[in-house]
């Protein structure tokens, strides 16, 4: 585990969030490492409802502490008329299904600050009539001293999959939003042998995480008859990321709307060619045979394709240029500063 850098913390902040999960758990670090101390607050866990967020918070923020609030679905809008150096932060699709619903976005240009991770959600924003001044593009990076180029590799024992199969690994949630089902279907299309050689291994899918549709989708790869090489892991801790994604012969993702996907970045970080969909979100950091691969959402034939290719031949100038690519834009510790820029200068907008 690498050492945590933490800057002597000379001023407070409150962050308000829904749950609480392992993405909460980085962005408190880093207003940490930032020297910003932060209070929590969460929908959810410490409060139950909207007037009791807006109530901790305006207790929290006594007299005028930034506050870093997301999603923006969900707990940002409940909180712009405290009068407050507000700041919010987008997560995930929250920009994108709003604005794919037509829903009224006007309310963004009350904020102090907008931190989003993708270059179409600053669109989104700049359209609702954000000052680009107060929007802070800060993907949600990588610390790539963890996400090492060609680090460790996980032993296939512990998989259950022949020494040197070929893995295709999945690890998005098991619910509709990320179409799982589509990467089956297009394994199942996938020539159990790859090559010409008899004693070349059939290709396993590695299927992480969890969700509503994990019975279905178990169910599913029954029928269609590739449940002999289809494994169920369920959630992958974080420090048993690197040598998954070392091992496998791609990272596929088939999600109908991302912002920036942080599994798809520590997959370019550890150097394994990642298979995405080809959404605005996902646009913003692969070109279809330059950083990896895309297909057309909801397209299991050309997700075969693709899937064939891959798993076959080994793209070394794709993977070398994804890495490059994450060193130049997603070094989480390298872009942490625009996250104190955009805190306090909220403070002189409030």
């Amino acid at each position: 585990m690498t050492e945590r850098r933490v800057v002597a913390t000379d001023r407070e902040c409150v962050y308000v969030t829904q749950g609480w999960g392992i993405h909460d758990e980085r962005w408190a670090s880093a207003l940490l490492e930032i020297g910003l101390t932060p209070h929590l607050v969460s929908l959810g866990r410490d409060v139950s409802d909207a007037l009791e967020m807006r109530e901790a918070v305006a207790q929290a923020a006594h007299g005028g502490l930034p506050v870093l609030a997301g999603p923006l679905d969900t707990v940002t809008p409940a909180l712009v008329d405290l009068g407050l150096p507000l700041v919010g932060l987008s997560w995930g699709y929250d920009l994108t299904r709003a604005h794919e619903r037509d829903q009224d976005l006007t309310w963004l240009s009350r904020l102090s600050g907008l931190i989003v991770d993708s270059a179409w959600n600053a669109g989104i924003a700049d359209e609702a009539g954000v000052d680009p001044e107060r929007i802070t593009y800060l993907p949600w990076g990588v610390d790539l001293s963890v996400f090492a180029f060609h680090g460790p590799w996980i032993d296939a024992f512990v998989l259950g999959v022949p020494p040197h199969a070929p893995l295709v690994v999945s690890l998005r949630a098991h619910e509709e939003l990320y179409r799982v089902s589509d990467i089956l279907r297009a394994f199942a299309a996938v020539p159990r042998r790859l090559d010409v050689h008899e004693d070349f291994p059939d290709p396993y899918l590695i299927i992480g995480h969890d969700g509503s549709l994990t019975p279905e989708l178990r169910s599913l790869a029954g029928s269609l008859g590739i449940a002999d090489r289809v494994r169920f892991i369920g959630r992958v801790k974080e420090e048993d990321l690197v040598p998954l994604l070392g091992r496998a012969a791609c990272y596929v993702s088939a999600s109908e709307v991302d912002g920036t996907s942080v599994t798809l970045l520590q997959a370019m970080a550890c150097g394994t060619p990642v298979v995405v969909s080809d959404t605005p979100g996902n646009r913003d950091w692969i070109t279809d045979g330059t950083t990896g691969f895309t297909f057309p959402t909801g397209d299991v034939d050309a997700l075969a394709q693709v899937l064939i290719r891959v798993t076959a031949h080994y793209p070394i100038a794709v993977v070398e240029r994804a890495r490059r690519e994450v060193e130049r834009r997603a070094d989480w510790h390298a872009n942490l500063p625009r996250l104190r820029t955009a805190l306090l200068s909220a403070i002189d907008r409030a």
